[in-house]
């Protein structure tokens, strides 16, 4: 007890003092200032016991946690990270930092690092900042030093207009730092929040994600999930879930989960090396901040190959079905197309592709699924891609077969007029240049969301098989003619009767060879052999580059207010 008594005296602030008023009296007349030195070490020293410290926190922490994401095929976070940079140029901050709580036993933990590495370099030569959450501390728990350096890293990619990705593979908030962490997560909400639209955001979902932190992904632009054991992502995680409702959800919240049910996954990936890939491949069609064009890539393939391929792939009966995957495979330069959400509401089919070598959005209708028809989920996976690319100078094609928007009891009650107003409304305000192939079908609803010119799209093309009507023959004769066909005495008249309308109407109003003589209408820009398309597509986006906006001048406004 006086031994202790005695070194805190020797080393307080007034004992400190009288130490540095005695060596400068002791130096008074020699010619020099205070020869004190407050650190007994030299400069190579403390730089040994520096580097020594940083090896330490290389190492990461528990062996048994490391043990379990091996076991589970996973990488590290550190060997994420350097897999995703190239080779020596990431760099690191805060690497130092640990936790400062000490309540609820936080003492007893080694933190290195905070449980989370952040830094910057390049990605095929491109500046990115990211972040990966390290789960051999404390299961990847996020405190408060651990959420401060993810919102610290997050702004300077914003400040520094590049893009940010997150690997996160972690348990949640960490419950030891209830209070003290909150912070941070406010902080890096607000700053994805307001960063949307400015860089592009992406995570990587690799491990555990629950509670508030899952709110985190769906912020950012995309969120790729991996397929191996320990990944999923909750509001609320099994044990919290279990306390408040006795409902087991361990088994739910997976990358093919969220692919097929929430739509909250982007891609599905087989594991960290896949995704990682997935992600470089996504950051080749993407600028690095809004205000500059995508990346151009020089490009192989010709930009008037003819495919003859293109004339076999619709069946003759238009009722039959065929895969919409063929025509883009045929047209996008090298047949390279990166669908998203491809096990999420199908009938509708968003990805990236090039044409001619720069960056481009396409929109398909797939009518191997429900004919190609909108429903509430397809509106929403497509207006938010749309939104994407509007966001970031990326031009959209859409190749248009959709008959319609659903209708019925189950589809109201899901909303579905208030989910394709939102689309209309997002196309109808993309300011990026907008091509429309019209391959089969559009009627009804369809046509202001995709197809009206200049409105939804710049460019209107139409392959000859094209039906562009506010209702299909079989519809508007039943309607149109239905006391008619009831007069009529026998089931042969009214099939012959319904018949001749049907094809009265279709040459009148849903030819496209009829509608393309009337200006007045102007409907579409010419009808296209389908061999042609790729060649069509890539003059009109040619074209549409140097335009500002076809549609008259916008008004001036804050933001508009989008139907959700």
């Amino acid at each position: 007890m006086t031994e202790d008594k005695k070194k805190q005296e020797k080393w307080s602030i007034e004992t400190t003092k009288a130490v540095v008023e005695s060596k400068k009296k002791a130096s008074k007349g020699k010619g020099r200032g205070i020869s004190f030195r407050p650190y007994v070490e030299d400069i190579r020293t403390r730089l040994a016991k520096v580097e020594e410290k940083r090896a330490k926190i290389l190492k990461m922490g528990s062996e048994k946690l490391l043990d379990r994401q091996r076991e589970r095929g996973n990488l590290t976070a550190r060997e994420r990270i350097n897999m995703f940079f190239d080779e020596g140029s990431f760099v690191e901050h805060g690497a130092f930092g640990e936790s400062q709580i000490q309540g609820m036993g936080m003492g007893e933990y080694y933190t290195p690092a905070d449980g989370v590495i952040c830094g910057f370099g390049l990605v095929n030569g491109r500046r990115v900042c990211a972040y990966a959450t390290d789960y051999s501390v404390l299961a990847g728990s996020s405190g408060e030093g651990h959420q401060i350096k993810i919102a610290d890293i997050t702004k300077l990619a914003g400040a520094s207009k590049v893009p940010v990705i997150g690997f996160i593979d972690s348990s949640g908030a960490r419950l030891h730092e209830a209070a003290p962490c909150l912070k941070g997560y406010f902080d890096t909400f607000w700053l994805q929040s307001n960063y949307s639209g400015v860089i592009p955001q992406i995570t990587v979902v690799c491990g555990g994600c629950a509670a508030g932190q899952a709110y985190s992904p769906l912020l950012t632009d995309f969120v790729i999930m991996t397929k191996t054991k320990g990944t999923s992502m909750w509001l609320g995680g099994p044990r919290a879930t279990a306390a408040l409702t006795q409902e087991d959800i361990s088994a739910i919240g997976g990358a093919e989960y969220h692919m097929k049910y929430s739509g909250s996954c982007h891609y599905a990936a087989k594991d960290d090396e896949e995704a990682i890939y997935v992600v470089k491949k996504l950051l080749s069609f993407l600028p690095s901040n809004w205000e500059e064009m995508p990346p151009y890539v020089k490009p192989k393939d010709g930009p008037c190959r003819r495919e003859e391929r293109l004339i076999e792939i619709l069946p003759e009966d238009p009722r039959r079905t065929y895969d919409m995957h063929d025509v883009i495979n045929l047209i996008v330069d090298d047949g390279d197309f990166m669908e998203l959400m491809d096990g999420y509401a199908q009938s509708a089919i968003v990805g990236f592709c090039r044409f001619d070598g720069h960056p481009c959005g396409i929109y398909a209708g797939n009518p191997a699924y429900i004919a190609g028809c909108l429903e509430p989920n397809s509106c929403d996976k497509v207006s938010r891609f749309i939104t994407f690319c509007d966001c970031f100078n990326i031009p959209m094609v859409y190749l248009v077969d959709t008959p319609a928007i659903t209708v019925g009891d189950d589809w109201e009650r899901q909303g579905v007029i208030r989910h394709a107003t939102k689309l209309l409304h997002t196309t109808n305000c993309a300011t990026v240049p907008r091509v429309c192939i019209l391959v089969r079908k559009a009627y009804g609803g369809t046509l202001p969301i995709f197809c009206a010119k200049p409105h939804a799209a710049d460019f209107v093309y139409v392959w000859p098989t094209g039906e562009y009507a506010p209702m299909g023959a079989d519809g508007a004769v039943a309607i149109i003619y239905d006391s008619k066909i009831k007069e009529l005495a026998t089931t042969e008249e009214r099939l012959a009767f319904a018949e001749k309308k049907k094809k009265e109407y279709f040459d009148e109003y849903v030819d496209p060879i009829k509608t393309a003589a009337n200006l007045r209408w102007d409907f579409f820009d010419d009808i296209i052999d389908p061999r042609k398309t790729r060649e069509t597509i890539i003059n009109a986006l040619r074209l549409g580059r140097t335009i500002k906006d076809r549609v008259s001048p916008r008004p001036k406004r804050k933001q508009g207010n989008r139907p959700v």
